[in-house]
């Protein structure tokens, strides 16, 4: 849930900061060592591409549900494109919304 937009098209991409911070910086801060923090860094790594493969997922289901109701047709018109392209946009900026709003709830919980 360490989601960046870059550019105006595309699947958000996952800041290289939020990605080795998690989403609590510094908490898994042990002092043991670095491969304590490699591990750590690796698991939220890798929990990161499960989130963004499960919004991917849900986007493309959602959206293809929305433009094509009845059946995919053989052939995409301009419509279908525009359709395609308006609801993952909505999409994404819904989920970048959340995001942000869950990281400073997050981060007021801390203080």
């Amino acid at each position: 849930f360490w989601l960046k937009r870059v550019g105006s098209s595309g699947p958000p991409q996952i800041p290289q900061q939020a990605a080795s911070e998690g989403p609590f910086p510094g908490a898994m801060d042990y002092g043991g060592g670095s491969s304590a923090m490699q591990e750590a860094e690796n698991l939220q790594n890798s929990l990161n591409a499960v989130l963004m493969q499960l919004l991917q997922n849900q986007v493309r289901k959602t959206c293809f549900d929305k433009c094509f109701s009845s059946s995919f047709p053989d052939r995409m018109s301009k419509s279908d494109h525009i359709c395609l392209a308006k609801c993952m946009d909505r999409m994404y900026e819904a989920h970048s919304i959340v995001t942000k709003a869950s990281i400073e709830m997050a981060q007021n919980m801390q203080e």
